[in-house]
């Protein structure tokens, strides 16, 4: 096991731990040992999908915290398409002009790709078919929608974790 990996695993055990503590609520030496061991457990069990820190952005506190800007985000965007689909989902004539559309992105990590992938199908009238290196293809309730997607700002966003 190399360093970066055993930092992982330190990492997440860590993280893993806090969170346990925070649900639990509980300082009980029982409680604690416990839940230390079972996190150990869960990590140890989930090595084979852990992302180590080549195959993801760095980990910094500027990064947490444009994690929390990139989510404040996804969810006005998901606010927003809510609304407009509700709009041609009841309108009476039901505008729709269902769209495939591919594209490609300058994202560099496979983490931060699927980030984007799943981002583009958590927001309504989009959703990502198929990612296949740096292409992405993209169905869309409009042709509005699917070719929203191109220069979405999300990207952007992931672009900026990614440069650290």
């Amino acid at each position: 096991m190399n360093g970066g990996h055993f930092k992982t695993y330190i990492g997440s055990t860590l993280a893993l731990f806090v969170f346990w503590l925070l649900i639990t609520w509980t300082f009980h030496y029982q409680s604690v040992i416990g839940g230390l061991v079972v996190c150990i457990l869960v990590v140890a069990f989930c090595r084979d999908i852990m992302i180590f820190g080549e195959e993801r952005p760095r980990v910094t506190l500027l990064n947490f915290f444009r994690l929390i800007k990139y989510i404040a985000s996804l969810i006005i965007s998901m606010i927003e398409a809510n609304i407009d689909v509700a709009k041609i989902v009841l309108s009476p004539k039901m505008p729709i002009s269902p769209t495939f559309i591919e594209f490609k992105t300058n994202l560099k990590y496979d983490l931060t790709k699927v980030v984007f992938a799943n981002s583009i199908t958590l927001t309504p009238g989009t959703l990502t078919v198929e990612l296949e290196d740096d292409v992405y293809l993209v169905h869309g309730l409009t042709r509005k929608h699917a070719e929203g997607v191109i220069d979405w700002h999300m990207a952007l966003k992931l672009m900026e974790m990614e440069e650290g």
